[in-house]
C-alpha cells in the first residue's frame, strides 16, 4: 500500500451518496467516432496512461477522518460490448453503468463499445471522488496519446479543492441553495427514484453559449414558478489558482459559482455575474468553513432519505434550479488513432434528485451537445424529450 494523497472533504460526501446499484457520484463521457475498437491496444494504452497518471487508480484505505487514497489500486477496467443501444439517452441501456466501489474494485473504466446500428463509442468512467471533469478529460487525452505512441504528459499534483480553497481568501458567501423553481410542473409521481437523461445536439456559432443556457432555462423555470427561486449553480476550474507553473493534479479541484436570475435578467447580465464572480474568487465561497467534519460524520447523516425526496418533489422546490457543467469547447478529432477517428463527445449529468435539472454541456465549433438529466419524479422519457425541444427553441430565440 502507498499513501497518495487524504481524502478531501468534498470527496467523502461524494462517497456517502454510493449505492449498492449505482454510483450517483460518477464522471461520463462518451465518445463517438468512425472506425474499430482495439480492445488490446487499448488495455496496453490505458496501462500506460495510469502509470504516468497514478491518480486514475486509487483506492480508498483507512477510517473516518483517517481515510486517504492509496495509488497501488488496480488499473482501470478495459472492456468490449455489443449493443443496439443508440446512446442517446438512459432509456433501454445495457447493463454497462456498473456502480464503483470506492475500496474494492478499479475506480476508473473505459468501455469500447460496438453495434450494428450506430457508430463505435467510447465511454471513459471514473469515480468523481477521484477526480473531476477537467481531470476526467486529461486522462482521455492520455489514453490518445498513448495509443498514437507520443509522450505523455502525465500528473504529479496532488491538490484537491480543499487544499487549494485553504490557500486563498474566499469571500464571504451571499447566496444560498433552497426553495428553488425546477424547469418542470411539480411531479405526479413524486415517490419515483433515481435520474434520467437525455443527449441533445444542436447547431451552435459557438458564442455565449452559457449565458443563453442559463437564461433559457431561467424563462422555462418561471413558467412552473410555485414560488420558487431560479438558482443556478455553475461548476469551475480551480486549478488557475495554483498558477502556470504548478503540476496538473487528478484530484477534485472544482469550485462553482452560484447565480440567480429574475425577470429583468439577460445575456449581458449573466455574462457580467459570471465575469464578477471569477474577479472576486466567489468560485471558492461555495463550500461552509465547516465541510472539513464530511471527512468525519456517518454516511447515513450525509445521504438524503427517500422520504425526504418524496417532500421535495411532491413541494416542487429544489436545492437548485439547475447544475450548468460547460467544459467548453473541445475538438473531438484530437481524440482519434489509427483505428478510430472522433467525431463528437458527450457527457452524461451526474445523477442528482435534488435539483431540477442537471445540463451536462460541451461543443464543437458548429455543434452543442447538451444532455439533460432529470429527476424521474420531475419528466417521463418522452416529457425529458419535450424538455429539450423547449430549451432549444428558447434558446435560439434569444
Amino acid at each position: 500500500m502507498s499513501f497518495y494523497r487524504p481524502l478531501s472533504p468534498l470527496e467523502a460526501t461524494y462517497i456517502a451518496t454510493d449505492k449498492p446499484d449505482y454510483t450517483p457520484f460518477c464522471n461520463q463521457f462518451f465518445l463517438e467516432g468512425e472506425g474499430t475498437l482495439d480492445l488490446d491496444a487499448w488495455t496496453i494504452a490505458s496501462e500506460k496512461a495510469a502509470i504516468a497518471n497514478p491518480g486514475i487508480r486509487l483506492q480508498l484505505k483507512g477510517r473516518w477522518g483517517w481515510r486517504y487514497w492509496d495509488d497501488e489500486g488496480p488499473l482501470p477496467t478495459v472492456r468490449k460490448v455489443n449493443t443496439d443501444w443508440d446512446g442517446t439517452s438512459s432509456e433501454n441501456t445495457p447493463d454497462i453503468f456498473k456502480p464503483f466501489d470506492a475500496r474494492n474494485s478499479p475506480n476508473a473504466e473505459i468501455i469500447l463499445i460496438e453495434s450494428s446500428n450506430a457508430s463505435p463509442r467510447i465511454l471513459f468512467r471514473t469515480h468523481h471522488a477521484i477526480t473531476d471533469g477537467m481531470g476526467m478529460l486529461h486522462w482521455m487525452d492520455e489514453c490518445f496519446r498513448a495509443l498514437n505512441n507520443e509522450p505523455l504528459k502525465g500528473s504529479k499534483g496532488i491538490n484537491n479543492e480543499w487544499d487549494i480553497i485553504k490557500q486563498h481568501e474566499a469571500p464571504e458567501r451571499t447566496l444560498f441553495e433552497g426553495n428553488c423553481a425546477s424547469l418542470s410542473p411539480t411531479s405526479k409521481k413524486p415517490e419515483l427514484r433515481y435520474c434520467r437523461w437525455h443527449r441533445c445536439d444542436w447547431p451552435t456559432d459557438g458564442k455565449q453559449i452559457l449565458a443563453k443556457l442559463v437564461l433559457s432555462a431561467s424563462i422555462i423555470a418561471k413558467k412552473h414558478n410555485n414560488g420558487g427561486r431560479t438558482l443556478f449553480r455553475i461548476p469551475s476550474d480551480l486549478r488557475w489558482y495554483q498558477g502556470k507553473g504548478a503540476d496538473f493534479t487528478l484530484a477534485n479541484a472544482s469550485g462553482a459559482f452560484d447565480l440567480e436570475t429574475n425577470e429583468e435578467s439577460t445575456i449581458s447580465s449573466i455574462q457580467q455575474a459570471v465575469r464578477n464572480g471569477m474577479r472576486s474568487k466567489a468560485d471558492l465561497s461555495v463550500f461552509p468553513s465547516n465541510l472539513y467534519l464530511a471527512n468525519w460524520l456517518p454516511k447515513a447523516m450525509m445521504n438524503t432519505k427517500s422520504e425526504t425526496l418524496k417532500n421535495i418533489h411532491a413541494s416542487g422546490l429544489y436545492r437548485m434550479t439547475a447544475t450548468v457543467s460547460y467544459v467548453g469547447e473541445r475538438d473531438p478529432g484530437k481524440l482519434s488513432d489509427k483505428n478510430f477517428t472522433g467525431k463528437s463527445l458527450y457527457g452524461i449529468p451526474i445523477a442528482l434528485e435534488n435539483r431540477g435539472l442537471f445540463m451536462a454541456i460541451t461543443n464543437t465549433k458548429d455543434t452543442l451537445s447538451v444532455t439533460l438529466g432529470i429527476p424521474k419524479a420531475l419528466a417521463t422519457a418522452e416529457e425529458l424529450i419535450a424538455l429539450g425541444e423547449e430549451l432549444h427553441e428558447t434558446f435560439n430565440s434569444l
